[in-house]
């Protein structure tokens, strides 16, 4: 520090006044900036030229095709700067600035809902999609022999609450096995329907299972459930982003999201719908009040709260809350039907290549009903830590694998993807009889 600054004119100079506008404001232009290209890019001569525009406001490299949204997103300009000024903002100033981030989240709150078609008091913001399921499995009230149905690929975050319960409890969990790739719905839900027990008390499946990229019938599942009595719950960790959701339309009463993946926001988000009729049967599990304790009662006892009884945390990471405010605005710039459609037309592309290969066997539907983002394959006789391995270091090419006994290779196609990025996947592949495998190495990140 120069000498002839004193520690009170630096400390004003870097929290007070103007100078904080100062720091403050070429990011927040940076944001606005990056979300008027978007804007700007609907102009563009060729669809080709519109998704160039579009991932050059993405940070992530150029180097190495990124195809692994199903774990976590790449950030867009947007987002990272509203997370960056967000922080900059609460080191600057805490005492000011967190009550208003706080008060800000509640836009959040709105947005997320309108982007999900639910109603704001249906919507519960989260850390991702694990902590949503274990709230679901954790606070429902369930007896010793009551059944959950679910499918027999759960992910571990849609499954341990609910093994927790059942070793706290006594509930009975019952994994329905269908085949993969499913040919058509109605083989789930007819599966589901033949399970169902005068003792079954919930149906928790997820929207699409991260294994394979296979997907189950969610609306019809809760319409089943529904005309049964049974409570609908749904890991919906993947649709957030990828594709148009509207949960009242859907109907399930339970709804759990992870902004991370799919919609590109910061790790650490989450979200949770539970529908307005289905709250009254879900116990808050983390709790607390305002200091001073409010007359009318604390929120988590307040019904007329809605969802907001499920996120009582006191203090938490709010840049990242409005940085996930800052993804669905990016989303909604470049419109969510173009994006689906754009998710859907690569992902069609990779399984129509990986259909020409020799040795590999998929796992994702075609069904339209059935099938995303997420595909799922094995290559027969090699290990998937090797093949993914393999097209890392040789094709540049960044998957991941998953197991549950499939020996699974998984890629994510989102929408910054590109056509020469899935031949270059491909091609990586047919590469591998005749020039082998690059064996992986040992605690390689899958």
């Amino acid at each position: 520090m120069p000498t002839d600054l004193s520690r009170r004119n630096f400390l004003r100079n870097l929290c007070g006044g103007t100078a904080a506008g100062a720091v403050l404001a070429p990011l927040t232009l940076r944001a606005d900036a990056s979300l008027a290209a978007i804007k700007g890019a609907a102009d563009a001569p060729t669809e080709a030229e519109f998704w160039a525009r579009v991932r050059g406001e993405f940070l992530v490299t150029d180097e190495v095709a990124y195809m692994n949204n199903g774990t976590l997103g790449p950030t867009p300009k947007p987002v990272y700067y509203t997370v960056v000024e967000r922080y900059r903002e609460l080191a600057a100033d805490p005492g000011s600035r967190n009550p208003i981030q706080e008060k800000a989240a509640e836009e959040v709150r709105r947005k997320a809902a309108a982007f999900v078609g639910a109603d704001p008091e249906e919507i519960a913001l989260l850390r991702n999609t694990t902590e949503a399921m274990s709230f679901i499995a954790g606070g429902l009230e369930l007896s010793a022999g009551d059944e959950v149905l679910l499918t027999f690929h759960e992910h571990p975050g849609g499954l341990e609450p609910w093994r927790l319960k059942a070793k706290r409890h006594g509930v009975v969990l019952k994994e329905l096995r269908f085949p993969i790739p499913t040919p058509d719905p109605a083989a789930i839900l007819n599966l589901f329907a033949d399970a169902i027990t005068p003792r079954t008390r919930v149906i928790s499946v997820s929207h699409f299972t991260y294994q394979t990229g296979s997907g189950v019938p969610a609306k019809e599942l809760a319409q089943l459930a529904r005309s049964k009595g049974i409570l609908s719950v749904v890991d919906g960790a993947h649709p957030l982003g990828m594709m148009k959701l509207d949960l009242h339309d859907l109907g399930a009463d339970f709804y759990a999201m992870s902004p991370h993946k799919w919609l590109d926001a910061p790790t650490g988000t989450g979200l949770l719908y539970a529908r307005r009729e289905a709250q009254e049967r879900l116990w808050p599990t983390v709790v607390t009040s305002a200091i001073p304790y409010p007359a009318g009662g604390a929120d988590w006892a307040n019904p007329q709260k809605g969802a907001m009884r499920f996120d009582r945390f006191s203090q938490r990471a709010w840049p990242l809350v409005l940085a996930t405010g800052a993804a669905i605005d990016f989303q909604n710039a470049i419109g969510r039907e173009r994006i689906e459609a754009r998710v859907r037309g690569l992902a069609a592309l990779l399984r129509a290549r990986l259909q020409e290969l020799p040795g590999v066997r998929i796992y994702t539907s075609d069904h339209p009903a059935l099938c995303c983002g997420l595909t799922g394959f094995t290559f027969e006789g090699l290990k998937n830590t090797d093949v993914m391995e393999t097209l890392l270091q040789r094709n540049h090419v960044r998957v991941r694998t998953t197991e549950y006994g499939l020996n699974t290779v998984r890629a994510s196609t989102h929408y910054y993807n590109t056509e020469e990025q899935v031949e270059r996947l491909a091609e990586g592949l047919r590469e591998i009889p005749r020039r082998g495998v690059v064996a992986a190495r040992a605690g390689a990140d899958d």
